[in-house]
């Protein structure tokens, strides 16, 4: 999947019955959730090997997807994430 500069991938911080706290952008965002979108996140989560979760920055809308999972291996952000954390460890 693509992202353009409004959809960013949100790390799941807490999932509640009725609300999810995310981290996107280095941010915390509180998206408010209905009882039906609750348990789909609940079944993602499961279906997840992570928990990250591409959200639309302005309207909050989050993504589902339970086919598809996201490697966090993969994925080239996390991976400069991961080289800086690295060489800021050795110095």
């Amino acid at each position: 999947m693509l992202f353009n500069e409004k959809i960013a991938l949100g790390i799941i911080q807490q999932v509640g019955e009725e609300e999810v706290m995310l981290s996107v952008q280095g941010q915390n965002v509180t998206v408010p959730l209905s009882k039906e979108e609750a348990e789909e996140l609940h079944q993602y989560v499961q279906v997840q090997e992570n928990w990250l979760i591409p959200i639309h920055t302005e309207t909050h809308e989050l993504f589902l997807e339970h086919e598809d999972p996201w490697n966090e291996e993969d994925m080239e952000e996390l991976m400069e994430i991961s080289c800086s954390q690295e060489v800021s460890e050795d110095e």
